[in-house]
């Protein structure tokens, strides 16, 4: 199993990468990103799907009415949705659903003590301005604990008003786990290819 800042680098890198994809190879993608989170992870993809159902709508119907081209609806005029705009409404749709299945699996294989140790291990160099990654790593495990703990559907406005807090009462642990030659060859594999699709990308 790769530690857990390598898998924080290596959902960024896909995430960053994604977005120069063509559409033919940005489909796949999204394909399989989407066949992977349905398969390890579906309660969880299903939920971030659910989410931002909002988000998604907003997104398609955003670039369809206001990106200039030919439109689908000439009766409608300015306020149809475009030829040009679909199709860039459907790739950022694509891109958006990759991300959330990539994510959905990250979570799925990394649970919250791992993804906070993940994160110490990704903000190393600001702690070389002065950061004690150590304090933020444990606030950070401290707020996701709270989160998990809480009573489920709580109304958003009590969260904000602070009714009915429950402390988190228990033992912080901020596990550290070291490299292995494995994360090692994982990072100079991810940097060596993105060199690559940079190199080659348009």
């Amino acid at each position: 199993m790769l530690h857990p800042t390598v898998r924080l680098v290596v959902w960024g890198a896909a995430a960053a990468l994604v977005q120069w994809l063509p559409l033919a190879d940005l489909s796949l993608a999204c394909v399989a990103a989407l066949a992977a989170g349905g398969l390890l992870a579906p309660k969880r993809l299903g939920i971030l799907l659910k989410r931002t159902r909002w988000l998604i709508v907003s997104l398609v119907l955003l670039f369809a009415l206001s990106t200039p081209g030919v439109y689908l609806l000439p009766s409608l005029g300015s306020l149809g949705p475009t030829e040009e705009g679909l199709r860039l409404g459907f790739e950022h749709l694509m891109r958006l659903l990759f991300l959330l299945a990539t994510l959905a699996v990250l979570l799925q294989m990394t649970e919250v003590e791992g993804l906070v140790a993940g994160l110490h291990g990704l903000i190393l160099p600001l702690s070389w301005l002065g950061l004690d990654r150590g304090r933020v790593a444990v606030r950070l495990m401290l707020v996701m604990q709270y989160v998990e703990q809480s009573t489920p559907g709580r109304h958003w406005r009590a969260w904000l008003d602070g009714a009915n807090v429950e402390p988190v009462v228990g033992v912080v642990r901020l596990s550290r786990v070291r490299f292995s030659l494995v994360d090692y060859a994982v990072l100079v594999g991810l940097t060596f290819g993105v060199i690559v699709f940079l190199g080659g990308a348009p």
